[in-house]
């Protein structure tokens, strides 16, 4: 792996020089040399920046942006040292060394063997300074950056971190030259804490949210955002269903069977059937049996099932009733009660209880911009996903919200066979993780194409078919022959980022 040599002694400065006429090193600048090529000297120099600011600077530490970002900005680093006056390294065209005299000391923190950096309540400091004009790049990340870290601070940690980050910068600001910046700084942690006012001391909308008790997650409303892009390239056929009595039945039975299946409230068909079409408890499962029925109930009601949000508040009363209708037989499951703990699924960990209602709210918003139909579907199904509102029963409620948006657009509502269960979650994660949506778009529109394919109208006929297409088992049991249903429901999908 190519490296940055520096001379240890004057010696060894000469044997580096002397390799440099063998041909078997490149002389980077004065006293840096590199057995790169010539062409991954530049890469080499961004990458390994704080190798070149710990040889060029004496006990210098990463500030500014530099100190958040760990990287250049347009080809540049900023750090503070112990020097009298500001100055400047080229390291050829590949980066600039700005170095700024000041404490070097306060508030700061390793992040590499070779060099520190300012710790957070110093960098909410430095990030106020105003860039200059005159400036290469601009060394602040600016108020909106000072804000949402105060934000985060308040949602991970409390009112009392945000009230310790007001104490260390106050004592150090003097020392750093930064009173205006504190002084700025204490007016937006005032305005969080409901201690001044938020006109004049807030400006970006997640910090006034946050101080007027409407907090939301930033990150989520990023990919809420991206993921509505994406939509909004999408050229989706209607898929449109014309009802009768016994289609709407029959498709409503499978609907709640299979949503409940890949949950884990697994029965046999025939078993569901005596759930749902006699009114029987299963095998002493009552609460279980309750699930699929009460699943069944609402997305058979078909006037239940044309209800969807004009608003963010009806959006929010409609998820508490449907839960509350879902699981009233689950009473530890606080049915029609929003979160009060954080959950999680492996390593994705959904919005916080403060910042539930703040997102959804926020969410909402984009969600009415949408076309009705599928990208309304795919869009409320992913936000109540991400919300994740309720301490059970969230994937459901999330499909239940996807074929409404549908039906109201009078088209097919879709299933989600246990088979495709293991292609759907993974679509899921691809869109939560990477903010790659192409996947879950692809499943989500052959499985509405596969649902009107089907023949609802007799019960027998339907079923016969989904078993013959194993959509009944699981994926290593039936994937291939599900697969090769679906295979020719095809459209073109734009290529997700």
């Amino acid at each position: 792996m190519a490296e940055l040599i520096f001379p240890k002694s004057r010696n060894h400065g000469k044997a580096l020089a002397r390799q440099v006429r063998l041909g078997q090193l490149r002389r980077v600048r004065q006293g840096v040399y590199t057995d790169a090529a010539e062409a991954d000297i530049a890469t080499l120099v961004q990458n390994r920046w704080y190798q070149l600011v710990e040889h060029f600077c004496d006990q210098p530490i990463a500030a500014y942006r530099t100190a958040v970002e760990l990287k250049p900005h347009r080809r540049r680093v900023y750090v503070v040292a112990n020097v009298g006056h500001r100055r400047y390294v080229d390291i050829g065209d590949a980066l600039t060394i700005d170095i700024m005299p000041g404490d070097a000391t306060l508030l700061t923190e390793p992040f590499v063997p070779e060099l520190a950096r300012s710790a957070l309540p110093r960098q909410l400091l430095e990030n106020l300074v105003p860039s200059r004009a005159r400036e290469a790049g601009h060394r602040s990340l600016g108020q909106t950056w000072v804000e949402t870290q105060l934000c985060r601070v308040l949602a991970q940690r409390g009112e009392n971190a945000l009230k310790e980050i007001r104490d260390q910068t106050r004592t150090a600001a003097p020392e750093l030259g930064l009173e205006k910046e504190f002084a700025q700084l204490d007016r937006m942690i005032g305005a969080l804490l409901a201690s001044r006012p938020v006109e004049g001391s807030l400006s970006s909308s997640l910090a006034i949210a946050t101080a007027r008790q409407e907090p939301y997650d930033p990150d989520r409303l990023v990919r809420f955002r991206a993921l509505a892009d994406y939509l909004q390239q999408c050229n989706f056929e209607r898929v449109p269903y014309l009802y009768n009595q016994a289609s709407w039945r029959h498709l409503s039975f499978f609907e709640s069977y299979f949503s409940n299946y890949i949950e884990g409230t697994e029965f046999q068909i025939s078993e569901a059937e005596k759930i749902i079409f006699e009114k029987q408890v299963v095998d002493n499962r009552p609460e279980d049996s309750h699930d699929v029925l009460a699943v069944y109930d609402i997305v058979h009601d078909y006037q239940e099932m044309l209800e969807t949000p004009n608003n963010a508040s009806e959006l929010i009363q409609l998820l508490q009733e449907r839960h509350e209708r879902m699981m009233l037989q689950r009473p530890n499951k606080h049915p029609g009660q929003f979160k009060v703990k954080i959950n999680q699924a492996g390593d994705t960990v959904f919005v916080s209880p403060a910042n539930l209602v703040g997102t959804i709210t926020q969410g909402f918003g984009i969600y009415e911009k949408l076309p009705k139909g599928m990208q309304r579907a795919i869009f409320m199904q992913f936000l109540i996903t991400e919300c994740h509102p309720f301490d059970d029963g969230n994937g459901r409620l999330s499909r239940i919200f996807l074929n409404a948006e549908l039906h109201t657009d009078q088209q097919y509502k879709l299933i989600v066979p246990t088979v495709h269960r293991d292609s759907y979650l993974n679509s899921l994660r691809q869109a939560t993780r990477e903010g790659k949506f192409r996947t879950l778009t692809k499943v989500f529109f052959q499985l509405q194409k596969y649902a009107a394919s089907l023949n609802w109208n007799d019960y027998g006929d339907v079923r016969e078919q989904l078993e013959e297409h194993k959509a009944h088992l699981l994926p290593d049991e039936g994937v291939a022959v599900f697969n090769q249903q679906i295979v020719n429901f095809k459209m073109k999908l734009p290529v997700s980022p």
